[in-house]
């Protein structure tokens, strides 16, 4: 046999990658399928007017892919995004095997935590440097959580002084009012 052919996806995947589809092709779809179905949705530009949505979605999927550090971004930030959402998937599904049927989803503070939580992997996985590896923090991405996250927090805070009154039953405050509502969140 003179040739010899041998079959990897890895070599599929790389090929892919040289001819440009993950820098044009794939950020290309996902911004012109966002738009249209925002345009499609909302009906912005009228009823019925699908022809005009897809102008204006290949409109600005072309101009975000012409901009390579926007796709940059788009192909860093994705990934650690679509990670975030399997771990926090397969967080809900063990909750839900221990809380068996009677599970409601996180109600009160340990929403309140869950929102936090999703926030901080968030901005991790925006200002995280490409060459990050492993489950530490680099300097960077202490740095971002610091600048992000206390203006986040004061925020959340004030926000909840605000719409927090008005209940005439007094509450237990502090650390045991957070702990009783991650309880009653997690029953």
């Amino acid at each position: 046999m003179l040739f010899e052919i041998t079959f990897s996806f890895a070599d599929t995947f790389y090929y892919l990658e040289q001819i440009g589809v993950m820098n044009y092709v794939l950020p290309f779809l996902l911004v012109f399928a966002i738009v249209f179905a925002i345009l499609e949705k909302t009906a912005i530009l009228g009823n019925n007017k699908k022809n005009i949505n897809v102008v204006v979605s290949s409109v600005i999927g072309m101009l975000v892919v012409v901009q390579q550090g926007i796709v940059e971004l788009i192909n860093l930030f994705l990934p650690r995004v679509s990670l975030i959402l399997v771990v926090m998937l397969m967080v809900l599904m063990l909750i839900a095997m221990l809380a068996g049927k009677r599970f409601e989803g996180l109600q009160k503070s340990a929403l309140g935590l869950g929102i936090i939580l999703i926030i901080v992997a968030v901005i991790i996985a925006l200002t995280a440097p490409p060459a990050t590896s492993g489950f530490f923090l680099s300097e960077a991405d202490k740095a971002a959580l610091i600048r992000i996250g206390i203006p986040l927090l004061i925020f959340f805070i004030a926000i909840g002084i605000v719409t927090g009154g008005g209940d005439s039953e007094p509450k237990p405050s502090g650390i045991k009012k957070f702990l009783e509502g991650i309880g009653e969140g997690l029953k």
